[in-house]
């Protein structure tokens, strides 16, 4: 026995010795993580070298390569891209610009949504109010030409306008962010051979705010936009990444470590998965680098399609459901940069989870990590939840931390300098830990009473908050962005502008605290909001 590790005996605690990473393991995944980290390599690679990894870009190919060839190098030569799919048009987003050019010139601030029509060159033109009426509407006849209209209406009277506008050389449309973010979403169930063609723009507050304030006060205004969206042809063929660590003794059962490779392609994709693609990669960099030898198969997974509804975790495991019985655990990061904080799992786990993170509990006094019991998994919207439903332990990572996800998730600002390396290092290792750990378990992970609640806490398949129907910003706190016109949100009667103060019992002033709040709570609970100085609770309740 050397004399390092007659220290490092000596000093470890009973629960440390008893640990599935021995403490030369968790030295030389500490050494690896912390002194020779990669993380933040990766991470500017995919998000400033590759970019926005919208599910059907050219650029989503390219980071799946990338992604694909980057664990080849690391020695893990079965790396390879599945395809679980495909998509009828693909969509690639080029540059955007936009001002106003009269009767002053200004920098306008916006967003288009994917798979949503770009213009086909500058287009400089008068900007107007939109008719609300079918009257209004009929004034307007012939005067559409190279127009733009400010806050369009919606239902049949915009089906009617939409025609119009066509049909006379209008522009597009310019509506409303209400916040400070813009949040990027769309629909890729488009067709070839129906493209949308009008360009709707929308605008960062402040920059409403002045163009409508110019047109109340009867200014002319007349503004710009060059808007480069792209469709193409398919089908767009979609790809998860795999590369699998062998198990030494148990090689045909699994841990699967992961995330989602794709993202919105508003910003550069950073803190959703950014940054859990790139820690996923570091720790199969950790444990290749340090010589691991897993007891059992460790599964690296990089899917695609999550954003549009975890469609390439549930292709692979409809496809592979057979083999699942053998799978231990799935880990996923998808919570953004802030630190992993814990984990949760069913009180029948917590003695193989505390042996698996026994490390882990004492790596750094001021990043604490804890084991929560929970009563069921509950969905939230990740990928982990495709393998609970299938009946493998699903784990989301709890996070916590300095950084605002709500800042950054799905908007304008959710770019590399969101990410903060102290914390992506620390996850990495982690990460690495607990993959190992969970792999070296003298028997697989325990299903014993697992209970998976399809239609609690985290609402419907694709999660809690799409399934409320809502979006988020953090202007002065938890405020609702958008209510979706026939969600669960809008027929309890929230509304846009709402301020979610409580989900339940439970406070909440950020995005972090309203899915702790959905992932705890049950299916038919409380949300309370303040609407001009007044509090209003109603009930909600998620589909089952």
């Amino acid at each position: 026995m050397t004399s390092l590790r007659i220290v490092v005996l000596l000093f470890a605690s009973p629960l440390a010795l008893l640990a599935q990473v021995t403490p030369l393991q968790f030295a030389a995944i500490k050494q690896e993580g912390f002194e020779k980290s990669q993380v933040q390599a990766h991470l500017d690679h995919l998000t400033n070298r590759v970019g926005p990894r919208l599910t059907s870009s050219d650029n989503l190919t390219v980071a799946c390569e990338w992604a694909r060839d980057t664990f080849v190098e690391l020695g893990i030569a079965n790396a390879h891209m599945e395809e679980w799919g495909s998509f009828a048009v693909g969509f690639n987003r080029g540059p955007w610009f936009g001002r106003m050019t009269k009767p002053e010139p200004m920098e306008l601030i916006f967003n288009t949504d994917s798979w949503t029509a770009g213009t086909r060159k500058p287009s400089r033109g008068q900007l107007i109010l939109s008719p609300t009426d079918a009257a209004g509407l009929l004034s307007l006849e012939g005067k559409l030409a190279n127009v733009w209209l400010l806050d369009p209406p919606r239902g049949d009277l915009l089906k009617d306008l939409q025609a119009a506008m066509a049909r006379e050389g209008g522009f597009g449309f310019v509506t409303n962010s209400r916040g400070d973010l813009l949040q990027t979403g769309g629909s890729p169930s488009v067709k070839w051979d129906n493209l949308p063609t009008l360009p709707f723009v929308r605008l960062r507050v402040d920059c409403h705010e002045k163009l409508s304030s110019l047109l109340k006060d009867n200014q002319p205004v007349e503004v710009e936009f060059d808007i480069r969206n792209h469709f193409r042809k398919g089908p767009i063929p979609l790809y998860n990444v795999i590369a699998d660590i062998k198990g030494s003794e148990f090689p045909d059962e699994f841990v699967v470590v992961g995330g989602h490779l794709d993202s919105w392609d508003g910003a550069t994709g950073t803190t959703d998965n950014g940054t859990g693609t790139s820690t996923t990669i570091e720790a199969a960099r950790i444990l290749m680098a340090m010589g691991a030898k897993p007891k059992r198969t460790i599964r690296f997974m990089l899917w695609s399609g999550e954003e549009q509804g975890l469609l390439g975790s549930r292709a692979w495991v409809q496809k592979h459901k057979e083999e699942l019985a053998k799978y231990s655990a799935c880990l996923v990061h998808d919570g953004g940069t802030n630190y992993l904080s814990g984990i949760a799992g069913m009180k029948e786990m917590r003695p193989q989870l505390e042996l698996v993170f026994a490390p882990i509990f004492e790596l750094n006094k001021d990043l604490p990590f804890k084991i929560r019991d929970i009563e069921a998994f509950t969905p939230i919207g990740s990928d982990h939840e495709s393998f609970t439903a299938a009946g493998v332990p699903g784990f989301f990572w709890d996070q916590a931390g300095r950084a605002n996800y709500t800042h950054t998730h799905h908007t304008q600002y959710d770019t590399y300098d969101s990410a903060i390396a102290e914390y992506q290092r620390h996850s990495s290792v982690v990460i690495a830990t607990g993959a190992l750990g969970l792999a070296n378990l003298p028997a697989m992970l325990t299903r014993e009473n697992m209970k998976v609640n399809r239609g609690g806490g985290g609402g419907a398949a694709r999660g809690g908050r799409r399934a409320l129907g809502v979006q988020f910003d953090d202007a002065g706190g938890l405020l609702l962005s958008e209510v979706t016109d026939g969600g669960i949100a809008a027929k309890a009667g929230l509304k846009t502008g709402d301020k979610v103060i409580r989900l339940g019992a439970k406070k909440v002033a950020s995005m972090d605290d309203f899915r702790a709040a959905l992932r705890d709570g049950p299916a038919k609970t409380a949300i309370t909001v303040v609407r001009a100085g007044n509090e209003i609770t109603v009930d909600i309740v998620f589909p089952q």
